[in-house]
């Protein structure tokens, strides 16, 4: 064992490592005996390759080779990028926005795909499928101004020249739908400019008809209230998630009106950011499989709404996704502690096994530093959660007395939510000597609403606060040396990372990927999915723009403290260049130090391996040059 000051340690988690092998899994879907999923790999540029795993066999291959690019682009966040079932393979095509159809009779699968929409300025996402139709929520580009968010059925068989027969419209979103078994019956949710999925929502039932749908009815939601995620039972039940109570709980309707399965201080469902979410399966016997969070951990269950009991189903995982039932077996993704995630599949009681790993190695155990739970006080006196990790390698050791630096990580969303599974970036720096907080700031999900809603009208100060006093809680416990506190964090988490520095002298160094800088930029150059967040967020426009002048960090560079790197994609429409580029504008005028890096080709969230490479190895090499530690890796990548 090696005696050297933290921060500096070496460590076989390299940059590179992070890009090789280890993809990014997601969409996980059942179809019989079939098991389908995408995974996301840096070393194919980024690319969504959709996997299938043939049931009989065990079999395994990809669907369709690169460059096909499985994945949506509605919302810009999109999700729900394909649907398969009764033999067809219909998915998205991320180039060209175009939907392609596959048969799937035959394996392995793998002949040119037919194309079943023309070349037009529309994107498609939620698919579902249903008696050769394909259901979609379609964002239509192809007039001025915003554009159109509408539900469509189109031919499975094509050509669809229209771009699909519109079934619903008239609000400014609709999710992905629910076709009732009997094809009879749609459901979807519906929401409005200012709100966002989490915010106001209505569920919608409609009858389906050869042109279309009957008049839509309301069945659940309204002001203030939160409702997700629709599907329909065998038996034509309809379910849904609401948060009536203050907590996103599981019901169904009776009559015209949900009624709560299994009522909980607990959330049953998580921020609906893309459109492919599934956040329980309804199960042939009737019971469901559901996933809540209780603290910092999620949990699996198994509820039986005759009784109403609900069982918890004995799993490893820390925190579980894209739950699928296929008569006696299950199917879901999970994030662990102590290893990337897993896809796994089996009887509910077990065993289950892993049909898909993130890596195919599985991390050293003395390497790997696992989550504390860390709860702490704000100034307001209120409950603020995260995750602590601490310094974790066996061939190191600290000199005797020196305390390691805090590197507090800020998720995006904002309303989003930092689990406490095993990720190879936070591993990044705790092998090097790092500690790291993970902040579930006020506004975070899994906590219920009000906990949620603690951001409204206070981004740029409840976050603020939350992040500082979590850094100082540390400090205090004796944990992490108080004079080295980093802060990064990307899209609403640079913008948090920026307000930090901006507004406190407590961190000495700060690192925002693609973060805001100016709040009123956001009313303009924002997409639609997000243009009308920040009036929750902060304030009305233009009544509250004096509100918006003073949390922007760009007009607080003279009270900017500590060492800044900023990160940026080329092509990222969510927070785009000027953001970052102001920013750095502004300091160099003021005679600032700041270091920025626009990587070409990349949008909102680093998917090239050369960018994530470059991107790690800066921000290692601006924390040891802010805490005047010695680097033993030097950065090797090129933006």
């Amino acid at each position: 064992m090696q005696t050297a000051s933290y921060g500096t340690w070496s460590s076989p988690i390299t940059a590179e490592s992070l890009t090789r092998a280890q993809a990014r899994l997601d969409e996980v879907r059942v179809d019989g005996a079939d098991t389908w999923w995408l995974e996301s790999r840096p070393w194919e540029g980024g690319r969504s390759a959709l996997v299938h795993r043939h049931g009989p066999s065990g079999e395994q291959h990809d669907v369709l080779p690169e460059p096909w690019n499985v994945r949506s682009r509605v919302h810009e966040y999109g999700g729900g990028a394909y649907a398969v079932g009764d033999g067809i393979l219909v998915f998205s095509d991320f180039s060209t926005n175009r939907l392609y159809r596959l048969s799937t009779h035959e394996f392995p699968i793998g002949l040119d795909p037919t194309p079943i929409t023309p070349e037009a300025a529309v994107r498609f996402g939620g698919l579902v499928l249903h008696d050769r139709h394909v259901y979609a929520v379609r964002e239509d580009h192809r007039s001025p101004g915003e554009p159109r968010n509408e539900l469509v059925r189109l031919d499975v068989d094509g050509p669809n020249e229209d771009c699909g027969l519109v079934i619903a419209s008239g609000s400014d979103f609709v999710s992905r739908p629910a076709i009732s078994p009997d094809g009879t019956r749609i459901a979807w949710i519906a929401w409005d400019h200012p709100n966002l999925p989490w915010d106001s929502t209505r569920l919608m039932v409609a009858d389906l008809v050869h042109d279309g749908v009957s008049e839509p009815q309301v069945r659940a939601g309204g002001e203030g209230v939160s409702v997700v995620a629709p599907e329909f039972a065998g038996d034509g039940t309809l379910w849904c998630i609401t948060d009536e109570s203050g907590f996103w709980n599981l019901a169904r309707l009776e009559g015209e009106t949900p009624r709560a399965v299994y009522a909980a201080e607990a959330d049953f469902a998580s921020p609906q950011w893309v459109l492919g979410q599934v956040e329980y399966a309804l199960r042939d016997d009737g019971s469901v499989l559901v996933r809540r969070w209780v603290g910092e951990t999620a949990r699996l269950g198994l509820l039986d709404p005759v009784t109403g009991d609900l069982t918890d189903v004995s799993d490893e995982g820390t925190m579980f996704d894209n739950l699928q039932g296929h008569r006696d077996q299950v199917a879901y993704r999970r994030l662990l502690a102590d290893r990337l995630p897993e896809i796994v599949r089996g009887p509910v009681g077990g065993p289950r096994e892993v049909i898909a790993m993130s890596a195919p190695d599985l991390p050293d155990p003395d390497y790997v530093s696992l989550p504390q739970a860390w709860t702490w006080t704000n100034t307001q006196g209120q409950d603020v959660h995260g995750l602590l990790y601490l310094p974790c390698n066996p061939d190191f050791a600290a000199p005797e007395g020196e305390l390691p630096p805090l590197l507090v990580s800020v998720h995006g969303g904002p309303t989003s939510r930092a689990e406490a599974g095993y990720s190879s970036a936070t591993q990044f720096w705790t092998t090097r000597g790092f500690a790291v907080l993970d902040v579930n700031y006020g506004g975070s999900t899994g906590y219920g609403r009000a906990y949620r809603e603690r951001l409204r009208g206070q981004w740029g100060v409840v976050d603020i606060d939350d992040c500082v006093t979590g850094a100082q809680s540390v400090a205090r416990a004796g944990l992490v040396d108080g004079d080295r506190l980093a802060i990064h964090g990307g899209s609403a988490g640079g913008y948090t990372t920026l307000r930090a520095l901006t507004t406190s002298t407590v961190f000495a160094a700060g690192t925002s990927y693609f973060g805001i800088s100016d709040l009123r930029g956001l009313l303009s150059d924002d997409h639609k999915f997000e243009s009308r967040y920040t009036i929750g967020l902060v304030a009305p426009w233009p009544e509250g723009e004096a509100v918006y002048l003073e949390r922007s960090p760009l007009n607080h560079i003279e009270a900017l403290h500590g060492e800044l790197l900023l990160l940026q994609g080329a092509d990222d429409l969510v927070v785009p260049v000027p953001q970052s580029q102001q920013m750095a504008d502004a300091m160099r005028a003021a005679g600032k130090d700041v270091e920025l890096v626009i990587y070409d080709g990349e949008g909102h969230g680093f998917r090239r391996a050369s960018t994530i490479i470059d991107s790690l190895e800066r921000e290692l090499a601006h924390y040891q040059r802010a805490f005047g530690l010695g680097s033993t890796q030097a950065p090797t990548g090129e933006p």
